[in-house]
């Protein structure tokens, strides 16, 4: 339940009214949640207005552009932790929604806030519906220690049997079948680093090929912290070398070993698992390629106006950058709106703000990109229509 407007709003609603010209409407905020709303927005705008001019073309990158095309569109909102990625991935999945967008949005973040954001139980690791929008919006929390404590479950009882009915159950028979003869259920007794990034990768694989995830022409991924994403993005193609290692070990040992296996038969056995394999390999290349695509895919770089963060995504966006992932946007969160009164505190907190925000303007890594910046308002994001309100705010 969202709070009706603070005291505060009021005050500051009385003091816009007196200080309006003669014949101008008064601003009166009477306590329901739209005008709260309302308030916010006049803040929001004000603090829009002090936003230094964006360079030539900008307006092209509005979010007329990101909804125009009805093919599929891939959004990854990333960066440090804390600075707000998800609610700016729930409010985009709203306004996608809203703009006639059968959507989808994922969190591929282990501590998953999705259903914080919506206030509705999105828990669960299958396709939950959001209520509240325009055009279908599901959410889509992958979680991969319920996964990995069901696998070992399973594994135990069964002596390694029903692993792999379990995992097509759970959309991971992918993975289970092409990487099977490497003892799968053994090693999800103790899962190897990195598994949580390869659930992620599987789901990636589910959204290209299964009929079931055909009907979302965008989905929003909000992403974990700037290390496991970037984990994430390069696992692609850290299992396309080490598959290529393997088959290519494979075939220089293959001439010296085929004579004792066709004995034994398992010949067609060892084949088959190359084969596998080579499949395993060709949807990382898929799923490689689809990170790259700039017609499909852009990743979305979140931040706040502090020093630590902006540095931050300066190395975030330098290592995107290499792993050739398409960025255009920046946002910057949690920005103070102007006041002609500031506390000595606020006063502090606006100077370290700018500051940091000249940092943008001068770093290489982060001049050339479209910024954005969501205000820091006086109420929790949460639920539809307040990522509504906050969606509107930021992609426009």
């Amino acid at each position: 339940m969202l709070a009706t407007a603070s005291p505060h709003i009021h005050a500051e609603a009385r003091r816009l009214s007196l200080a309006a010209p003669a014949g101008a409407l008064p601003v009166l905020l009477p306590r329901r949640r739209p005008v709260r709303y309302a308030s916010l927005r006049l803040r929001a705008s004000a603090a829009a207005e002090a936003t230094p001019s964006a360079k030539e073309g900008a307006e092209e990158l509005g979010f007329e552009e990101m909804a125009a095309r009805t093919t599929r569109r891939y959004y990854m909102l990333g960066g440090k932790g804390g600075v707000g990625k998800t609610s700016c991935a729930a409010s985009l999945a709203v306004r996608f929604a809203n703009s006639g967008h059968p959507t989808l949005v994922v969190s591929t973040d282990p501590a998953h806030s999705l259903s914080d954001s919506f206030a509705q139980d999105l828990t669960g690791g299958a396709l939950a519906p959001v209520e509240g929008t325009d055009s279908p919006l599901f959410a889509l929390e992958i979680n991969p220690e319920k996964s990995r404590e069901e696998f070992r479950t399973i594994n135990q009882k069964n002596g390694g049997s029903g692993v792999k009915d379990f995992m097509d159950g759970m959309g991971l028979g992918i993975l289970a079948e092409q990487l099977g003869e490497l003892k799968l259920g053994e090693l999800l007794d103790t899962p190897p680093p990195g598994l949580d990034e390869a659930i992620a990768i599987s789901k990636v694989i589910q959204f290209l090929e299964a009929p079931e995830y055909s009907m979302f022409s965008r989905i929003v991924f909000d992403t974990a912290p700037t290390g496991h994403t970037l984990r994430l993005l390069s696992l692609p193609d850290f299992l396309d070398a080490s598959i290529g290692k393997i088959l290519k070990l494979r075939n220089k040992i293959a001439s010296a070993t085929s004579a004792i296996k066709s004995v034994f038969g398992q010949e067609v056995q060892q084949q088959d698992a190359a084969n596998k394999l080579e499949q395993l390999r060709e949807r990382m290349v898929k799923v490689r390629e689809l990170f790259r695509d700039t017609e499909s895919t852009e990743f979305i770089i979140v931040t706040i106006p502090t020093v630590m963060a902006i540095s931050e995504s300066g190395r975030l966006h330098s290592s995107l950058q290499k792993e050739s992932v398409p960025v255009r946007r920046l946002i910057v969160n949690q920005v103070l709106p102007p006041s002609s009164s500031d506390c000595k505190f606020c006063a502090i907190k606006r100077k370290d703000q700018t500051r940091a925000l000249d940092m943008i303007k001068n770093d290489p890594e982060l001049m050339e990109l479209h910024i954005m910046q969501a205000p820091l308002v006086d109420m929790e994001i949460r639920g539809v229509p307040a990522l509504k309100f906050l969606g509107d705010i930021v992609w426009k």
